[in-house]
């Protein structure tokens, strides 16, 4: 059995990008250390993710006091061994840097993983594991089949569906129904 080197965040970093034959950069993680290539996404995926950033979006925007950003598909390095690419995120503005860094150290205040079919349950608990540790408040997991999500926090976690409300502590006064998240219209 081939042995698969382990690279640290800063290794990965110093990776060039790779693409493929029709020009479109591979998206990678780096999760303990082994490179993980990331296949492109399917439409609901996309619809799914493209909801969650429009209703994050709309509510960062309604409260700029809070001054946090949503962004879609940034790579934190989380530890020496780890960088994560989740689907969208919340940060702090004042995390941004003017620098011109590749990727952007630490976890996001607030990760959100679309699960795909090619996720499998080992990698996503690993990611949601790493998220934790590295700081920030809670991740989400959304499911696309089941039209749910899993919000972890800390030690704990709990799943809503339907018209259960999503609220978060790093987003005071938010709420939005799951079923937002899965709209196709």
């Amino acid at each position: 059995m081939p042995v698969t080197a382990v690279l640290t965040s800063d290794q990965f970093s110093a990776l060039p990008d790779q693409f493929d034959k029709n020009g479109n950069r591979i998206r990678q993680e780096l999760i303990s250390g082994e490179l993980v290539e990331m296949p492109p996404s399917f439409e609901l995926h996309n619809v799914v993710k493209g909801n969650i950033v429009e209703v994050l979006i709309a509510f960062v925007l309604a409260h700029p006091e809070l001054g946090l950003k949503v962004i879609s598909e940034m790579a934190f390095v989380v530890t020496s061994n780890d960088t994560l690419v989740p689907d969208a995120s919340v940060i702090r503005k004042t995390r941004l840097s003017p620098r011109k860094q590749k990727y952007t150290p630490g976890s996001p205040e607030l990760a959100i993983e679309v699960v795909s079919p090619s996720d499998t349950a080992i990698h996503l608990k690993s990611k949601v594991d790493i998220y934790l540790q590295g700081g920030p408040k809670t991740v989400w997991v959304v499911f696309p089949d089941s039209r749910s999500v899993v919000i972890y926090s800390g030690d704990s976690s709990r799943e809503l569906k339907c018209d259960q409300s999503i609220e978060d502590q790093l987003l005071p006064d938010f709420a939005a129904p799951v079923s937002r998240f899965f709209d196709l219209t």
